[in-house]
């Protein structure tokens, strides 16, 4: 988001604000649920949620968007097939009448379309608007950076068709356990037919407007099928505020909750304040931090470098940077996703093997280089210390944190940024997701979150493997295969897993972090709003 993720975030969706369950495996786990202190358990209706972002969105096209600010949206202008159920890692149909049917050879995906829904401007939604919106995913022209979660498909954008209005079918080319989440991604959400330009949705929200650097306003959907939701009348998105400033705002109860993570700096105040522990929860996200190297970049293209790397940095005094807020690496999947082992796959700090192996590939003095992140914590605090931690290695690095929209569009452009310090929160649990966004030769291209630009077909053909495994173990054992191999190779240094301590302000009702997108507006209200609509 998930990068940001941030999953990322976005990404992914995203440092805070992202999220998932898993594929072959089907583990999930569900987080705490609950609402602030004193609050009713029942639904409110009406009142304004006011919530803060540090950065604006890149875009409200649900397949180019990436970023934390843009998924919250998409999740409440747009309808997808599939959605996850509260505050577990679950799908249930959406748009979808039921769960996908699936054919005995796993390869052919059916769905009917729920009955009776509307675009928000009252044209039905028809199998050809899922259809429309699918295979924009796929048209180079947009320019979509998930468009390797769809390459399975056969023929491309012919593979996807209406067999009707109501009815969705999707063939792919070899079986996919992972398939139904990507139904269920952000990017898979349904716009109307030919609304590219500006898209028209079904979502509980409609889009009032939009000022940069000043605010986004959307207002409740009347059309919305699943009646009464969405509980509360509008959501007006405060843009441009810095998360120290956020994390005031919502104390004083001038904001109901923070678009981006509690900062480093205010954790420890934030999680020892009694005043505030009936607003606070902390969630254990299926994300890994880690940092990129490009190996289409010099020096980054020797192997023998990105080795040295490796072995440069200190995880657990990482860890003390962001208040504990974490657990270290020791592999590049993190728990609770189909493929992770719990074999250690990574290298301690070790500044005389780095420097070794340095000498080696020909830079017995070092280089200069550049790393680029967030400007928003945890980066910020991470940041430097990556600095020093390669300083002492010989590596003199130029530390660039930017802002999220600016980092994604850098970091996605081939030969632009040698180091990216950045993380992955689950799409769906499954390792196929970690693979196929970020280090796929498919997602080798300009505008994907592959920063490396790496590509290994064997590491590609044992995901593929893995997804057709016929029992978990047997895919968890392929998947171990491929991290081991692609380790070797080292186009990315896993750091650590994350969890995330989240706020919300003293008048929501029903809050809960989806795994997944991170917030769930639908279900959300104000406890001082009305008994009834």
């Amino acid at each position: 988001m998930k990068s940001t993720p941030l999953r990322p975030l976005l990404g992914a969706l995203l440092a805070g604000t992202l999220a998932v369950t898993a594929a072959c495996a089907g583990n999930s786990t569900p987080t705490d649920t609950g609402a602030a202190a004193g609050s009713s358990t029942e639904p409110r209706f009406g009142e304004t949620m006011t919530v803060a972002y540090k950065s604006d969105p890149k875009t409200f096209d649900p397949a180019v968007c990436y970023d934390a600010t843009c998924w919250n949206n998409m999740r409440m202008m747009y309808d997808r097939l599939f959605d996850y159920v509260g505050d577990t890692m679950e799908i249930e149909p959406q748009a979808a009448q039921d769960m996908p049917q699936v054919s005995q050879d796993g390869l052919t995906y059916t769905v009917k379309l729920r009955a009776g829904m509307t675009f928000s401007d009252g044209k039905p939604v028809t199998a050809a608007d899922v259809v429309y919106s699918y295979t924009r995913i796929l048209d180079p022209a947009t320019k979509s950076p998930v468009a390797s979660f769809w390459t399975g498909i056969k023929g491309g954008a012919a593979g996807i068709t209406a067999v009707d209005d109501s009815t969705v079918q999707i063939v792919l080319t070899a079986p996919n356990s992972a398939f139904k989440y990507v139904l269920a991604m952000p990017h898979a959400s349904i716009i109307e037919k030919d609304s590219a330009s500006k898209p028209i949705g079904s979502g509980p929200f409609v889009l009032d407007h939009f000022t940069p650097g000043s605010e986004i306003v959307v207002n409740r959907n009347a059309k919305y099928w699943d009646a009464p939701k969405p509980y509360v009348d509008k959501v007006v998105e405060k843009l441009g505020v810095d998360p120290h400033v956020q994390l005031l705002e919502l104390q004083k109860g001038q904001i109901d909750l923070m678009g981006d993570p509690i900062p480093a700096a205010d954790y420890l105040k934030v999680s020892t304040d009694a005043s505030l522990k009936a607003q606070t929860k902390t969630i254990v996200k299926p994300s890994t931090y880690y940092v990129t190297m490009n190996t289409k970049m010099k020096p980054f293209d020797n192997p023998k470098v990105r080795e040295a790397v490796s072995y440069a940095f200190d995880r657990n005094f990482l860890l003390k940077l962001v208040a504990g807020q974490g657990e270290v690496a020791n592999e590049y999947l993190p728990k609770g996703v189909t493929g992770y082992t719990s074999e250690k796959l990574v290298h301690d700090q070790d500044i005389a093997k780095a420097k070794q192996l340095l000498t080696e590939a020909g830079y017995p003095n070092g280089f200069e280089t550049t790393m680029y992140s967030w400007n928003t914590d945890p980066w910020t605090a991470l940041l430097p210390q990556l600095q020093q931690d390669l300083g002492k290695i010989g590596i003199k690095v130029d530390a660039q944190p930017i802002q999220q929209s600016a980092f994604f569009e850098l970091a996605a452009t081939p030969n632009k940024a040698p180091m990216t310090l950045t993380f992955w929160v689950a799409d769906y649990p499954d390792g196929s997701d970690f693979y196929q966004a970020l280090l796929s030769c498919a997602s080798a291209v300009p505008g994907a979150q592959n920063y490396p630009f790496y590509c290994n077909k064997d590491v590609d053909d044992l995901v593929n493997k893995a997804l057709a495994a016929s029992t978990v173990d047997e895919a968890n054992t392929i998947y171990a295969e491929a991290t081991k191999k692609m380790l070797a190779d080292n186009p990315v240094v896993p750091l650590y897993y994350g969890s995330k301590t989240e706020v919300f302000g003293k008048t929501v009702g029903g809050y809960h972090s989806q795994p997944i997108w991170g917030w769930d507006m639908t279900n959300y209200w104000k406890t001082n709003g009305k008994s009834s609509r």
